[in-house]
């Protein structure tokens, strides 16, 4: 475990010379990453390194100002091409640091969950599940974005929350390594704790981080039908994969209009998908979620989207998935939550995320009936095949969750 008082680094790797050095006593906490600084033993160069920390134990990214680095490529695009443009071009952000004090401790344990995305703040934040017992002077401490508080465990003894939109947190946010060096003082040690970023989350209790309690599967047919769209404004229900570059392109070069567009044909085929899940099942109910309020829905699909989420909100979104027997939506951070209330899903997966397609859906069934209660679909199925899907979902749950009772 790598510390900060007492000062504790670990060993990098030169991006000159491929020569191993031992910790460097400069640190710079960007906020995502937490950078070791030094000079090569060997070769004499300056560089960064990232600690291996979260995505950093598995992805080694180590660079100077003039360009040379040294990295996995698989890590390029999100990762390391973001941390090295933040540095190289000084690319900063100030943002309010507020410190919540839940129980007096004298021994910090880490957890860092900032991150521009999501679902790997979530990812992060199920660590604290391994920590829930600790015994004082030690506690746990949660550094996480503002917005995401909400979900932190009742047991963790102090919560960082850092103000910032999550998209910014490709930059180095200064009153964070600021925020930690003072406040580091008042504490006899402070250890950075690892951080997996793909924990089994099937040993994970979700009730210490979601405000209400997971759809029953024996409360299937006693709860009304209830289907639960999940909407996005910037990843499109789409027919092709020439759709698909066209949306990418329009929203790379902001062509208002056009993703006004895409909005509207995604609003209609979700609308499709009602009108032929109503044909089977006229009685079922139908909910919307998300961030983004353009285009109207029809009144027998309620709508609950926000342009802009609050806590208030996320905790009624919670209460709906778990009312709901299906939801269904398009692959990504946005569908974590969901599946992980909800009693099934219909994911509808882009073929460029097929190798990331266990990554934003929270299993929780015994494995038959998982596979009959959680879908995959590629991004270009029509609207009538995705509603025989939840049409089959819920009409022959029945016989499959009886015969595996007996």
């Amino acid at each position: 475990m790598w510390s900060l008082k007492p000062y504790k680094s670990p060993p990098s790797t030169c991006p000159g010379c491929n020569s191993k050095n031992e910790g460097f006593n400069e640190y710079i906490f960007t906020g995502v990453n937490i950078l070791g600084k030094g000079v090569c033993s060997t070769c004499g160069m300056s560089y960064y390194h990232n600690w291996p920390i979260g995505h950093g134990a598995h992805f080694p990214i180590s660079f100077n100002d003039n360009g040379i680095a040294r990295y996995p490529e698989k890590a390029a695009q999100w990762l390391a091409n973001p941390l090295i443009k933040s540095m190289k071009q000084d690319l900063r952000i100030e943002a309010s640091v507020k410190r919540q004090v839940r129980k007096s401790i004298s021994q910090a344990l880490l957890l860092n969950c900032l991150d521009p995305c999501f679902g790997h703040v979530l990812w992060k934040l199920f660590n604290a599940s391994r920590y829930g017992d600790i015994a004082l002077p030690q506690g746990l401490v949660v550094l996480i974005p503002a917005n995401c508080s909400w979900l932190v465990p009742d047991y963790v003894a102090e919560i960082w929350s850092v103000e910032v939109s999550m998209s910014s947190l490709n930059y180095q946010v200064l009153s964070v390594d600021k925020f930690i060096r003072e406040v580091s003082q008042g504490f006899e040690s402070l250890s950075l704790l690892p951080v997996a970023t793909h924990i089994d989350h099937t040993v994970v209790d979700l009730r210490q981080f979601l405000p209400v309690k997971p759809f029953r599967l024996k409360d299937f047919y006693h709860k009304p039908a209830c289907f639960t769209l999940i909407w996005r404004e910037d990843r499109f229900w789409l027919r092709s994969e020439p759709e698909r570059w066209f949306s990418l392109a329009v929203l790379k070069f902001s062509v208002k209009w056009l993703r006004s567009w895409l909005i509207y044909r995604q609003l209609k085929k979700m609308t499709k998908l009602v009108e032929c899940i109503r044909e089977e099942m006229p009685s079922a109910r139908f909910k919307v979620t998300g961030l983004g309020t353009q285009g109207v829905f029809p009144e027998y699909i309620e709508d609950l989207r926000q342009q802009k989420i609050s806590e208030q909100w996320e905790k009624k979104w919670c209460q709906t998935y778990a009312d709901s027997q299906l939801v269904i939506g398009i692959h990504g951070s946005n569908m974590l939550i969901p599946t992980g209330l909800s009693a099934g899903f219909i994911e509808l997966l882009p073929r460029h995320k097929i190798p990331f397609i266990t990554e934003d859906i929270l299993l929780k069934h015994p494995p038959r009936l998982q596979m009959f209660l959680g879908r995959h679909l590629d991004l270009f199925t029509s609207s009538k095949i995705i509603a025989q899907h939840a049409v089959s979902v819920f009409r022959d749950f029945d016989y499959l969750y009886h015969n595996f009772q007996e």
